[in-house]
């Protein structure tokens, strides 16, 4: 059952196209929240709105930020967008998408092969700068398409990552699959957003992840970073090259994910059926000595193609202002994770030919 308030907007913190992220005031104490305005139209100073508070009220995060659900005061929402397939669906707020598969037929009906463009499949949203920045450094001309699947926030645009990273020109065009929704182009599955990216935007090489926010429940398999076992399994039948970005941190006070995580070695040990491609960087030798001992346990090296590779991750992110964290990590805090998904970027442009 979600948890529902009202308040009162007291200030505008920041306005985009997508999201407007305000102050509101309930019962004398202000609270950040988001609006997505092509659900629930536009909002000023002075308009009460309604809140879900759900995530704020049992301390699982989501930023800090409360969402509005609606705004007593009317505005008039753009209805000028064509497309009959919805997203969050039969929810109160589904919202209607004109995916490529609408525009496209033609081009999603010819598909015959991904002709073996690079796709680098991520578990954590954080993955994201890392792997982007690398490619565009080494391959500057290197058109890349982030697609956002539904494992974890579906509006792009609660995304600062996405937003700042296509401000900076580090990717080209953002595709939303599933139910994830606001990217450039609209999908209806990965398979279609995957042709899209080949084929619609042009792109040279592809990064699936999941948006904001990821699921983990201490069990073996209760995680959404399982999901990348399945994706690469989808890049891989439609003749692409599966690049899968192992999670890696010796910051990480958490046993299970200290090293490589438990998430990536039971994903790609026990639940990837096809060859991947996978990089790590060329740590300490503690570390290295950690991370195969680590693979090995779980024979990765028995099916997946394993790459130490020499990377400049750090210092290309600082040159373009990337001070991005991970599990409330910086780079300097973390670095073997940041690290690791630039050692993928550099395998990424390797393989570009």
């Amino acid at each position: 059952m979600i948890h529902l308030r009202e308040g009162i907007v007291t200030q505008i913190l920041e306005r985009h196209n997508d999201t407007i992220e305000i102050l509101v005031r309930i019962e004398e104490k202000e609270y950040k929240a988001i609006v997505y305005p092509k659900l629930t139209g536009d909002v000023s100073i002075g308009d009460v709105v309604k809140l879900n508070t759900t995530a704020i009220d049992l301390n699982l995060g989501t930023g800090g930020y409360h969402f509005v659900i609606s705004n007593n005061r009317t505005y008039q929402l753009n209805s000028d967008i064509s497309g009959h397939i919805m997203k969050l669906k039969y929810t109160p707020i589904q919202i209607k998408c004109l995916t490529i598969e609408e525009s496209y037929p033609h081009i999603i009906n010819s598909f015959t092969s991904l002709e073996r463009m690079p796709v680098a499949i991520g578990s954590i949203h954080s993955m994201l700068p890392p792997l982007a920045a690398v490619i565009k450094e080494l391959k500057p001309n290197c058109r890349i398409v982030y697609i956002m699947t539904d494992g974890g926030a579906l509006p792009i645009g609660f995304s600062h990552i996405v937003r700042i990273l296509k401000e900076k020109k580090l990717i080209d065009f953002t595709i939303t699959c599933g139910n994830a929704f606001g990217g450039d182009f609209e999908a209806v599955n990965l398979y279609t957003a995957l042709i899209g990216a080949k084929y619609i935007a042009k792109c040279d090489a592809a990064i699936v992840i999941m948006g904001p926010g990821h699921a983990g429940t201490g069990t073996k398999l209760g995680f959404t970073g399982l999901e990348i076992a399945n994706h690469a399994h989808i890049v891989y039948s439609m003749g692409g090259i599966p690049i899968c970005v192992p999670r890696v941190s010796f910051s990480e006070k958490r046993e299970r994910h200290y090293g490589i995580s438990h998430h990536f070695l039971t994903a790609m040990g026990s639940f990837c059926l096809i060859p991947c491609h996978m990089a790590f960087p060329c740590l300490s030798e503690h570390e290295m000595e950690f991370i195969i001992k680590q693979y090995k346990t779980f024979e990765l090296d028995q099916k997946h193609r394993i790459s130490f590779l020499n990377e400049d991750t750090i210092s290309i992110m600082e040159k373009n202002n990337l001070y991005i964290k991970t599990m409330g990590r910086s780079i300097k805090e973390d670095p073997a994770f940041f690290k690791t998904s630039g050692a993928c970027g550099v395998l990424l442009t390797n393989l570009l030919a």
